[in-house]
């Protein structure tokens, strides 16, 4: 990770629906000094040449701070597939 850089996108971003706070998301593109993006290739995030057609392919990451859990530390959320699904 220490490799890859992140680029706001500058579009419209939501806020999340939570009961007790309401957060701004984040959505950035990450890629690394070779210009690989990351794409889902059999249900596994993987990094990639993405040119043309398949550009529409990379998925950006979704980062939303966790106030819930040790906020001290600065805790977060990464997703993909537009905030559906989590990385761990």
């Amino acid at each position: 990770l220490a490799l890859l850089f992140l680029r706001a996108e500058a579009e419209g971003f939501a806020l999340c629906r939570a009961p007790a706070l309401q957060t701004k998301v984040f959505r950035y593109r990450l890629w690394d000094v070779n210009q690989k993006s990351l794409y889902l290739r059999d249900d596994h995030l993987v990094a990639g040449h993405l040119q043309g057609a398949n550009a529409a392919l990379e998925e950006k990451v979704f980062w939303v701070p966790n106030r819930a859990f040790e906020p001290a530390r600065l805790p977060v959320i990464l997703g993909i597939r537009h905030g559906s699904r989590c990385l761990c």
